[in-house]
């Protein structure tokens, strides 16, 4: 004989009661909703953490940099510069940053919109691979926070971005950094537009926190360089 457990009136607004047909949850937390992350980098980029992967320890770049600069001429204002050289084929240059705000443990699907300036033309020739359309933007999301690994003498993150043109699980190839000029000597700097065309399944952490990664991916065995000047992600509930 199945025997029922009583609670009294006051406890039933607060615990899930156990019955003798199951479990029903009392006031349940309202269910998540969309989440728009607009990031302007004119003002100080707070937040922001730069790091790099995907080398060996003799092929390890000396010049990286990420920093919060004035744009180049003939554009105005300031944005989030990343600078590096690949000497390894496959330099990953990235920012991160926490965001918080999510439905604990809950899937969203991301949508990246993503502005920036390059330098790089189109329709050139380079060491390795092309000096625009071999170097890949990536935005990538993760639970935990993305960090450079070491491995013996590789190092690579922990997260899966996939690589250079493939995604991978935590991470989307948004396109390139090539402009539309055909100055391989000497192009100028052009405002490029890039947005996902499929969305990025991530779930937040138990706190309700995502990361969120912006990346350069390199195939050309040189020195590549951004400004970034805005992101939007938009962040869509999926139901799990």
């Amino acid at each position: 004989m199945k025997k029922c457990i009583g609670i009294s009136s006051a406890a039933m607004l607060t615990i899930t009661l156990v019955a003798c047909g199951g479990s029903v949850e009392l006031n349940p937390p309202p269910p998540p909703v969309p989440v728009q992350l607009s990031v302007d980098f004119n003002s100080s980029p707070t937040g922001w953490v730069g790091g790099y992967s995907d080398f060996s320890t003799s092929t390890k770049p000396n010049d990286v940099v990420t920093d919060f600069k004035t744009l180049p001429a003939p554009f105005s204002g300031k944005g989030l510069y990343v600078f590096g050289t690949n000497r390894s084929d496959d330099l990953f240059i990235y920012v991160k940053k926490k965001f918080t705000g999510f439905a604990p443990n809950k899937q969203y699907a991301l949508d990246y919109q993503i502005t920036f300036l390059s330098n790089a033309a189109s329709g050139c020739i380079g060491v390795g691979g092309a000096p625009g359309e071999s170097v890949y933007v990536y935005g990538a999301a993760a639970a935990i926070e993305p960090l450079t690994m070491q491995a013996g003498e590789e190092y690579s993150m922990n997260i899966d971005k996939g690589n250079q043109a493939a995604p991978g699980k935590n991470a989307l190839v948004l396109g390139n950094i090539a402009n539309s000029s055909t100055n391989c000597g000497n192009a100028p700097y052009q405002e490029k537009n890039l947005a996902s065309k499929t969305p990025l399944q991530v779930t937040a952490d138990a706190s309700g926190a995502i990361w969120l990664l912006l990346g350069l991916d390199s195939g050309y065995e040189a020195a590549s360089q951004i400004y970034y000047k805005s992101i939007v992600v938009t962040a869509s509930p999926t139901g799990r």
